[in-house]
């Protein structure tokens, strides 16, 4: 379920949502980490920005979600 957080891409509050299965792999082999289950992916049209629960800017440039079908 979506979850209100600040999003520092966008300079304002949206809904984020935890990552699912290819998302989570995606950013595995990325990062290059076991895991990364406290990642959420900003919900705004057009940005799917990253971050985690605690930190609002884990990257020093944003690092956007890509689009799985």
């Amino acid at each position: 379920m979506p979850k209100t957080e600040y999003c520092w891409t966008c300079d304002s509050d949206h809904p984020h949502r935890k990552l699912e299965g290819p998302e989570e792999s995606w950013l595995k082999e990325r990062l290059g980490r076991a895991s990364v289950h406290e990642f959420l992916v900003c919900l705004a049209p057009k940005c799917r920005n990253l971050r985690t629960g605690s930190n609002k800017k884990p990257f020093p440039d944003a690092m956007r979600l890509p689009h799985f079908d």
